[in-house]
């Protein structure tokens, strides 16, 4: 057990903004220090199940611990089953009851993960874990049926390329900056242009073996920066950022690349790496099916 919790410790490459839902006080601030010992940030606390709802809409948090019995009205299955109507967050449910009826009420809402009261801080960094991983899966198999639909719309391929990476970085925590990019392989093989972005700043053109998306391209294999270093001759003089730039291949050919943008400082996730590769995959058959 204390293998798997390091293991998983050392898998959670940043910090989290979570809402704590609990109507104790003092265990609300016990979970808050051990939640910031963790490196998470807690963007508030609630009381009660109404204003957990209110402080989950204005506070957006990365997840939600939710305790199942609460002062008032309403429960913590309750504002759960409220907040899921708006926000697409993890929920983590904290409960001292283990009776089958409120677990029964509780398994109907999907949560992301239980834990039970008393609880150690290695239980936190395994539940949290998991609900992040779990969650993070969801929305990869959401979004990859997404684009297999829209591919099949009788639209421009600019257009579908366009969506397809509105609907990338929309996945929440993982591609920090909104903003990406798709370039193509044309008449020059020696060439990427640009198809698709989200950004005013991407190159029209970049020469395979040039700069992040060039390397990609030329190596066919994933490029990822944590920041603009000497690799990414171009575009210096923007915001700060890294990057993901992934091939898009089929059957060994070069199609283009695909490059999503990252706060600068972000740490490479293999998780992440492989999530984009699917979706580079879903592209490539889309582009190749249609020769």
């Amino acid at each position: 057990m204390e293998q798997t919790a390091n293991m998983l410790e050392g898998a959670m490459t940043s910090g989290i903004n979570i809402l704590v839902v609990e109507d104790e006080i003092i265990t609300a601030r016990d979970i808050e220090a051990k939640l910031k010992k963790l490196g998470h940030g807690v963007v508030g606390i609630a009381s009660s199940g109404e204003d957990a709802i209110q402080k989950a809409a204005e506070l957006t948090p990365d997840m939600i611990l939710m305790d199942i019995t609460l002062d008032g009205k309403m429960d913590g299955i309750e504002a759960s089953m409220e907040i899921e109507k708006h926000q697409n967050v993890p929920i983590i449910y904290l409960t001292a009851h283990t009776d089958l009826i409120t677990l029964h009420r509780a398994k109907v809402t999907e949560p992301h993960g239980y834990i039970v009261k008393p609880f150690t801080q290695r239980d936190l960094i395994i539940t949290i874990s998991m609900a992040l991983y779990k969650h993070r899966m969801e929305m990869k198999l959401q979004i990859m049926n997404q684009m297999l639909s829209l591919f099949l719309e009788p639209i421009a391929l600019e257009k579908k390329l366009h969506r397809a990476l509105e609907m990338i970085v929309s996945i929440p925590r993982m591609f920090l900056q909104t903003r990406g990019c798709i370039y193509l392989v044309e008449n020059d093989p020696n060439a990427l242009t640009l198809k698709a972005s989200l950004s005013n700043s991407d190159c029209p053109t970049v020469a395979v073996g040039q700069c992040l998306c060039g390397l990609a391209a030329a190596k066919q294999e994933v490029v990822f920066s944590d920041k603009m270093d000497k690799r990414h001759p171009l575009m210096q003089d923007d915001i700060p950022h890294g990057h993901y730039c992934v091939p898009i291949l089929a059957e060994g050919a070069l199609l283009g690349v695909m490059n999503i943008y990252v706060k600068d400082g972000h740490k490479y996730d293999a998780s992440e790496e492989n999530i984009l590769t699917a979706y580079a995959n879903v592209i490539a058959n889309a582009l190749h099916s249609s020769k």
